[in-house]
């Protein structure tokens, strides 16, 4: 027997927040609702979790407590303070410690933009959230061009590289059919091409290709449904059941009150995921293409066990208008012999998983055969 599994990508909103405090009572951003300001140790956890899971979890960063050089004071609607906006962490040595681990660890996790302060602050309160409303109606265009530009000035100057591309909505306030007047072509307009939010929040004017995936402008945006811990809740437990292919969390959930317990925490997790990935239907993906990748190849793609080995229809993968490349999946075959397969794909690497009892291959497509191309086997 033979499947293409479920992929399983970890997805950590709220990352980048020194301050913790909610203060949404206030006018203020909800932040993280840790119980503590964050530390650098906060982001050795995180990678941490990567490294002993050989995954890059997405980190999801909030950036406006990394504004040194005060540039959302040009953007009154981007914080709290307008125009008057300061920032109190700019000159504080955990920045530099911050931004060395997120350099030096860049292979263990991927940073994700999420958003400067999370909120809108129009003419007279507070509103959810930075990139839509809560209808999922996009903010102005051209300030949130200049909020993305403001988000890659940060980021170059902590040291942290160029705009990622992968993106996660504030609040998960988004909308999915607007075409060349949505929120996707500026996001493809700027490099951004993977997105994740859950599905029964996003605004649909029409329907997604499949079940999880949502084409529109080249971007490819993922569902993140199923069972989450609540947003603020330090050491939270891992769920019982995970039936998507994103864990989404948020940056205390896998913290300790205490920071120099953070390795307790990550270690339930990592426990926990390595059960998950165990399963002949679940994969842990070691990063955000491949992830997307297989999870395309899961939702379209067909498998049928020919004289000449496992063939692969790809015809509905095919259809998926998307600029992230879907070359690479993973098959799970339970018989202890070894797999064979039709032609159309490449083996990449392949292992038998004792813990699983399957063989675990991942594979390549081949789109241009040649007569001397080598076969499948």
């Amino acid at each position: 027997m033979a499947s293409i599994p479920l992929p399983v990508q970890i997805v950590i909103d709220d990352v980048g927040w020194w301050e913790a405090t909610d203060g949404s009572a206030v006018g203020e951003p909800f932040r993280s609702g840790m119980g503590r300001p964050h530390v650098p140790a906060d982001y050795r956890a995180l990678a941490e979790l990567g490294r002993r899971l050989g995954m890059r979890p997405q980190a999801a960063m909030m950036l406006c407590d990394w504004d040194r050089d005060l540039v959302l004071r040009q953007l009154p609607e981007a914080t709290w303070m307008g125009a008057d906006w300061d920032n109190p962490w700019r000159h504080h040595p955990h920045l530099d410690e911050a931004a060395q681990i997120l350099t030096d660890r860049a292979h263990d996790l991927e940073l994700v933009v999420h958003g400067l302060a999370h909120e809108w602050w129009g003419e007279t309160a507070m509103e959810r959230a930075e990139w839509a409303d809560r209808a999922g109606i996009m903010r102005p265009r051209h300030l949130l061009e200049r909020h993305l530009e403001a988000y890659a000035t940060i980021l170059e100057r902590n040291a942290l590289g160029p705009l990622p591309q992968f993106f996660v909505p504030c609040a998960f306030c988004h909308a999915f059919g607007d075409g060349d007047a949505g929120v996707h072509r500026l996001l493809a307009d700027h490099g951004i091409i993977y997105v994740s939010t859950p599905f029964g929040s996003m605004r649909q004017v029409r329907e997604p290709q499949t079940p999880r995936i949502a084409v529109e402008c080249g971007v490819m945006t993922v569902d993140r449904g199923g069972g989450a811990p609540p947003w603020s809740a330090a050491a939270a437990a891992p769920p019982e059941a995970m039936t998507g292919p994103i864990i989404g969390l948020h940056w205390p959930n896998i913290l300790h009150p205490d920071p120099e317990r953070n390795d307790e925490v990550v270690d339930a997790w990592v426990t926990h995921l390595q059960r998950v990935g165990s399963l002949h239907d679940r994969w842990l993906a070691p990063d955000t293409p491949r992830a997307w990748s297989q999870l395309a190849h899961a939702e379209c793609t067909l498998v049928t066990d020919t004289a000449e080995g496992l063939a692969f229809d790809f015809g509905a993968l095919d259809e998926l208008a998307t600029a992230a490349p879907l070359d690479h999946f993973v098959v799970k075959t339970m018989d202890r012999q070894r797999p064979r397969f039709a032609a159309g794909v490449q083996v990449l690497a392949e292992s038998w998983d004792d813990t699983a009892g399957c063989w675990v291959t991942q594979l390549q497509r081949r789109h241009a055969l040649t007569a001397s191309a080598k076969p499948g086997r």
